[in-house]
């Protein structure tokens, strides 16, 4: 996909995020912030640490680490809601993680590459500033504005919400599919050495946000929903950060792979969630 088509894509999916968005539903995880913080612990430092030491302990080519390493960095991705709504989770915690990891991701994204030194991978690197202004563009200033429409003109918004969702959808698997298409050859042949990071990555990312849930003793559905929300990543984000920003296509091969990973796991957390409340 073009340098101006993706960044164009991304920014219409923020804007999507934020019609999602209610002000009361936000105050209500806001209010309460423990569980919320939790969440924010297990996807802004576990999932980078996790993945920085799968690098290692994988031994992975430096294409794949920094590949992992932005997947990690990403906010929470646009479909978490909607798997965290049909696996029964808290639905208002999960969208203001959404919320939270999406808004600061222009601040958390450079600060994470520059703290593992990959923020000046690749002869196209922008630096970190830009990274961020840039980041900002695409992420948080169509955030907010799906938040002021949603605020403001309520009634319109609502009308036309299922037609930005279907737009959304094609506009997410256009982004995938395009990137897919251009680095085809090398997913192919990276498939095996991508595949196990991308997996324990998604693996770790669940079982952090169950762990979280049972350890600080939350509701059932707040655990699921970090557990969700900490899967459930970015991709187009992460796919803007490595193809766009950084110049670097062989960076999205990782994106690709945890993009399949992460949709299979959560039909799974959906299934056994389903059984779960079946059998209670």
């Amino acid at each position: 996909m073009s340098a101006a088509l993706l960044p164009l894509g991304l920014a219409f999916l923020m804007l999507v995020v934020g019609l999602r968005l209610t002000l009361r539903d936000l105050a209500s995880a806001f209010a309460q912030p423990r569980a919320l913080l939790a969440g924010l612990a297990v996807q802004v430092v576990l999932l980078p640490l996790t993945a920085l030491a799968l690098a290692c302990l994988l031994a992975l080519p430096a294409d794949l680490a920094v590949g992992l390493l932005i997947i990690a960095a990403a906010p929470g991705g646009i479909t978490s809601n909607y798997i965290a709504l049909a696996a029964g989770a808290d639905l208002a915690l999960s969208i203001a993680m959404t919320l939270t990891t999406n808004l600061a991701a222009f601040l958390t994204v450079p600060a994470v590459m520059a703290l593992s030194g990959v923020a000046v991978a690749g002869e196209a690197a922008l630096p970190l500033f830009r990274i961020s202004l840039a980041m900002f563009a695409v992420t948080a200033v169509p955030l907010a504005l799906g938040l002021a429409l949603r605020r403001w003109a309520p009634v319109a918004m609502q009308r036309a919400a299922p037609g930005f969702e279907t737009a959304a959808k094609g506009v997410f698997a256009a982004i995938v599919l395009a990137t897919f298409i251009e680095n085809r050859d090398a997913i192919v042949s990276h498939a095996l050495s991508a595949g196990p990071a991308a997996l324990a990555l998604n693996l770790a990312a669940l079982g952090y946000g169950l762990a979280a849930g049972r350890l600080l003793a939350l509701p059932t559905a707040q655990g699921r929903a970090i557990a969700i929300e900490a899967g459930m990543q970015n991709i187009a984000l992460a796919l803007f950060v490595s193809t766009v920003l950084l110049g670097r296509g062989d960076l999205a091969l990782v994106g690709l792979v945890y993009a399949v990973v992460m949709n299979i796991t959560a039909l799974a957390v959906i299934a056994a969630a389903r059984k779960a409340t079946s059998a209670a």
